[in-house]
């Protein structure tokens, strides 16, 4: 009942369905349709337009708010998390309200989006209105997937916060999603064609490009379409019979499109040697016209808004002149990679995978594209204290190591040893970050350890420091230089900017 009832929300947003579906879930909801309006201050009168208390919630380890608020412009993944946040602490803290350990907010437009966040207070030793808060957040719009909201919501029973907090947590999304890209790379082992180089390596290369490409496609870079089954009938050769897809399109997005600049995109040249000579090993312009369907201009076109990256990933690591193919972004039929069209788009069906696992065991695999349209993404890198219920990019630093390890059938680790590719968690980073700032700050503004524990801290204690320290902060952190020789996935580098921005934001708001 309660999963229907979720379903009728996103397609249908109304806030009694909301009260229906905790009433659903604990016997002991009280519905409410106090009005919270009056927490709006004057400086967000043009982001929310008015509140209501849904409901509570009185649990074995603390009460629970359900509250709800609308929000005046267009609710996107990214619009207006830190007022909303702000908003919902500011409730909490409020003295009619402090008896809530945690509250579900609620913000939701228009256009029946919503953004469904849980704020909850870390155990500090301090007092508690003075406490760290934490959110996390599913963003719901009924255009994207909705899969792992219905699933870790829908099956929440509402007894506890623990248990409630469990249903937010991202750690069995992560773990979901990378057994079933574990499946399809070990699918792919077998089925996948490359000219030359490690097949595992070259699949794991693949893995981090296409994924990279996706957080790429969150932020509206690349092209929606390209992964849409009805729009490459029309541009693909045999599509879904053959094994086209990977050379005319993501071959083609890889290395001519992300690996070359807009205005000299171009495709290669057509004809005999001579006529093709200006061209030979240039590895960043489109091929396989002979397998598109749609005129040169047409197929450039489609990628006209995707920019150039400037980076290492999407460089094509053929090189005639050395004799060595790995990619196979080529036009010579010996030459090419070929991956059938269904390792992208087939539909769930059963693989033996026991070249891979090392005992008979059949599993459930299906194509990539269709793995990467059932999971939420986001862009955003999550901070330890802000949390979207989605995969981050963070996502690519346990791929990589993760696969890497598995690869190697004798020892599980030699590939990713050789390589030094470690993946750093984030509570790791997080302690590097608080030990390498709290010396650099010490030496260069003079703070006391008390104060600077409390300058680097994410609880919401004010501080009294005056105007000449508050400029030698400011200073400090304009002057720091961070080097990361074993740079990685950056998760160090980001740790230390997301730090540096919250300081900034205690000290100078």
């Amino acid at each position: 009942m309660s999963l229907a009832i979720l379903e009728n929300i996103i397609n249908d947003f109304d806030l009694n369905q909301f009260r229906r579906f905790f009433a659903s879930k604990n016997r002991t909801f009280q519905p409410s349709d106090d009005s919270l309006t009056y927490f709006i201050g004057d400086k967000e009168q043009d982001l929310f337009e008015k509140g209501e208390k849904l409901g509570q919630l009185e649990l074995p380890d603390g009460d629970l708010l359900v509250a709800a608020f609308a929000v005046k412009k267009e609710l996107t993944e990214r619009s207006g998390k830190k007022a909303q946040y702000e908003l919902g602490k500011r409730i909490l803290r409020d003295t009619n309200f402090q008896r809530f350990n945690a509250g579900i907010f609620i913000f939701y437009d228009s256009s029946k989006s919503f953004r469904f966040s849980l704020i909850y207070y870390l155990p500090q030793k301090t007092r508690k209105q003075w406490s760290a808060f934490k959110r996390y957040t599913y963003y719901v719009n009924k255009e994207k997937p909705r899969r792992t909201f219905l699933k870790n919501i829908g099956e929440c029973s509402f007894q506890s916060i623990e248990e409630i907090i469990d249903a937010f947590s991202t750690l069995p999304l992560t773990k979901e999603f990378y057994t079933e890209i574990q499946n399809w790379y070990a699918w792919a082992l077998k089925e996948a064609w490359f000219p030359g180089g490690k097949i595992e390596e070259n699949l794991i290369r693949l893995l981090t490009r296409l994924i990279f490409v996706w957080f790429l496609k969150e932020k509206r870079l690349i092209p929606e379409e390209i992964f849409n089954k009805e729009f490459l009938q029309k541009i693909v050769k045999d599509f879904g019979k053959n094994d086209y897809y990977y050379n005319t399109i993501l071959q083609n997005l890889f290395f001519a499109t992300l690996n070359r600049k807009p205005e000299s995109r171009r495709f290669a040249t057509h004809g005999n040697f001579p006529e093709n000579r200006q061209d030979y090993n240039v590895n960043n312009v489109y091929r396989y016209k002979d397998k598109i369907l749609i005129s040169e201009k047409q197929f450039i076109n489609i990628f006209k808004k995707t920019p150039f990256i400037n980076g290492g990933l999407f460089e094509c690591l053929d090189d005639k002149d050395r004799k060595i193919l790995i990619d196979g972004f080529s036009r010579e039929e010996a030459q090419r990679a070929k991956l059938p069209d269904y390792l992208f788009f087939s539909q769930e069906r059963d693989e033996d995978l026991s070249h891979f696992y090392g005992t008979r065991k059949t599993k459930k695999v299906r194509g990539l594209i269709n793995i990467l349209k059932d999971y939420n993404f986001t862009a955003d890198e999550n901070s330890p204290i802000d949390v979207e219920v989605s995969l981050d990019p963070e996502l690519l630093g346990h791929i990589f190591e993760n696969l890497l390890a598995a690869y190697n059938p004798e020892t599980q680790t030699t590939a990713r040893k050789a390589t030094g590719s470690y993946y750093t968690p984030k509570e790791v980073v997080e302690f590097m970050v608080d030990k390498s700032l709290f010396y650099y700050f010490k030496t260069k503004v003079g703070l006391k350890d008390e104060k600077l524990r409390r300058l680097l801290s994410y609880d919401e204690e004010e501080l009294d420091f005056d105007k000449e320290k508050i400029e030698k902060i400011i200073k400090a952190i304009d002057e720091l230089k961070i080097i990361d020789p074993a740079v990685g996935s950056g998760a160090f580098p980001m740790g230390i900017l997301h730090k540096l921005v919250h300081i900034l934001g205690k000290i100078d708001p």
